[in-house]
């Protein structure tokens, strides 16, 4: 499975077992990338909040990565000066 590395913000290339392409990360490895805990995720996904996702499966849930990033530079706030 991707990894992610916070400090980048890219993933490191899949390993030969990998069930999911790398553009994808599950649930919790979005939630690590936003800084959020997975409840909190899930929470905002099911009351229709929260990134884009796709429903692979009626139990498997997957992220687009660069979704997570525009999500992300979406919610950006650029302080103002007093």
């Amino acid at each position: 499975m991707a990894r992610i590395d916070p400090k980048t913000t890219t993933t490191t290339p899949p390993t030969p077992a990998s069930r999911v392409p790398v553009e994808f990360v599950t649930a919790r490895e979005a939630a690590a990338f936003l800084g959020l805990s997975l409840p909190t995720l899930v929470a905002m996904r099911h009351a229709g909040l929260g990134p884009a996702f796709v429903r692979v499966s009626p139990r498997r849930v997957v992220y687009p990565f660069e979704g997570l990033r525009e999500y992300a530079r979406a919610r950006t706030v650029t302080p103002t000066q007093r």
